[in-house]
């Protein structure tokens, strides 16, 4: 029986990316799905796995008793490393998209541009309104990797003052100042946008809780672009509802879908 490299992602492969990725790996079969569970004894025989990895959990990993190998398309997989197998993934991949993305959240924050809108379509015309600038805001970003590192970059291009919060306290590039996980409440009494880059970890679950937002500012901002589980979203809610913070985008949430987003949208 012929141990197998199998790739599980929705796009759909040219055959002849398939037949490339055949002849490296030969004699080892190559199968191609689009739904990891759709055929278990695959699984069985699968010594290496390409995947974007939302699918790889417990039990999909107790059904790969050969697996040695996952290449990931995404930055964090913490039950894989749990599982012991060799973790790859693509540096830098997530780079430009996350940085556009927390950008494009912290400009249109700070320029209030959902309330120009409103006013685009009521054909309101206010001349006197002040808008802030993100130029002079101070931004921490909780997680100084690759992707944290990429964001910083932008935001000091932009003007802002950049906080880096990692595990050892250790200078990264790009950032003004750094401070260790246990330093945060310091970190995010001064912070005007408060970006979480962090993995899921013992240590970062329910990182953020209502001790965390209570030491925010009223008019700071939160931005999860982390893994669900950093925030407890009871927390969040509360903080939203009763005016502690400002608001919050949550681009990853602990339930999926999310029940609550008519609350969470308050």
């Amino acid at each position: 029986v012929k141990n197998m490299l199998l790739i599980s992602i929705t796009d759909d492969l040219q055959p002849k990316h398939v037949q490339r990725i055949e002849n490296i790996v030969e004699p080892m079969e190559v199968r191609v799905v689009k739904d990891l569970m759709e055929d278990k004894s695959l699984l069985e025989r699968t010594k290496i796995l390409i995947t974007y990895g939302h699918q790889v959990n417990r039990e999909s990993l107790d059904l790969m008793p050969s697996l040695e190998w996952i290449q990931v398309f995404q930055s964090g997989a913490e039950l894989i490393q749990e599982k012991g197998v060799l973790l790859t993934n693509i540096r830098d991949f997530h780079g430009t998209p996350m940085t556009e993305y927390t950008m494009s959240i912290i400009l249109s924050v700070t320029r209030e541009l959902d309330k120009y809108k409103e006013y685009q379509r009521e054909n309101r015309w206010y001349r006197e309104e002040y808008v802030e600038e993100a130029y002079g805001k101070t931004v921490s970003i909780f997680g100084s990797g690759a992707i944290g590192q990429h964001i910083a970059h932008m935001c000091k291009n932009f003007g802002m003052h950049v906080i880096g919060i990692n595990t050892t306290g250790k200078m990264k590039p790009h950032f003004d100042e750094m401070y260790t996980l246990d330093e945060r409440v310091a970190v995010l009494e001064k912070s005007d946008f408060v970006i979480l880059l962090l993995p899921s970890t013992k240590e970062t679950y329910h990182f953020f809780t209502l001790k965390e937002f209570q030491a925010m500012k009223k008019s700071a901002y939160l931005i999860n672009i982390g893994r669900g589980s950093l925030i407890k979203t009871d927390d969040l809610i509360t903080s939203l509802n009763s005016g502690l913070i400002s608001g919050a985008t949550v681009d990853v949430t602990e339930a999926v879908p999310l029940t609550s987003v008519m609350e969470l949208s308050s």
